[in-house]
């Protein structure tokens, strides 16, 4: 941000730091930081006598993690989503192979997150590329007696839930069931 009017005196500006903005956030003046304590959710002031010209620059680089929904939520009991800074990632059937269904795709602890930008992609957005299994021995009936799965291992693409569905008919899920390794 850079102050292009202010008044004679002494104010503050407060700018929000975001619950996902967990590391490494940095907050400076003029290329001098601060030493604000910056705090996730919550608001960094700074107050002083500003004057035209002065910079703020605010950085907060953005991370790939795993999420989890709260406990009591049982339909995404033991199930992770994928989150890039306060963006929301789906796993799509087009990134999948032909014939699997959204529910054979699980996704391994020690999957590796690589975020990619594509400016030809769904007119340019940034994708998470990881690995996922594939359950491949799925049964029809009601109850089956309990057996190790069958998994094929499947190199896809996360892409961001605001922009699911844009590439035909597809099913899509943001919490995928975890494979702790």
């Amino acid at each position: 941000l850079t102050v292009e009017e202010c008044k004679n005196e002494a104010f503050e500006i407060a700018l929000r730091i975001p619950g996902w903005a967990k590391k490494n956030v940095q907050l400076s003046v003029n290329g001098e930081p601060t030493g604000i304590n910056l705090k996730p959710a919550s608001f960094a002031k700074i107050s002083r006598n500003w004057k035209a010209g002065d910079v703020i620059t605010l950085d907060m680089p953005i991370e790939t993690t795993f999420i989890e929904g709260h406990p009591r939520i049982e339909e995404v009991r033991n199930q992770l989503a994928i989150k890039r800074g306060p963006i929301v990632y789906c796993v799509e059937t087009p990134d999948l192979p032909e014939n699997t269904g959204i529910l054979d795709v699980y996704l391994p602890s020690d999957s590796t997150l690589t975020a990619t930008h594509d400016d030809n992609f769904l007119g340019g957005i940034t994708t998470i590329q990881s690995d996922v299994l594939i359950r491949t021995d799925n049964t029809t009936n009601m109850y089956a007696d309990v057996q190790q799965p069958k998994w094929q291992n499947h190199a896809v693409q996360f892409v961001p839930y605001y922009s699911w569905s844009n590439r035909g008919t597809a099913e899509m899920s943001v919490f995928v069931p975890i494979v702790w390794k």
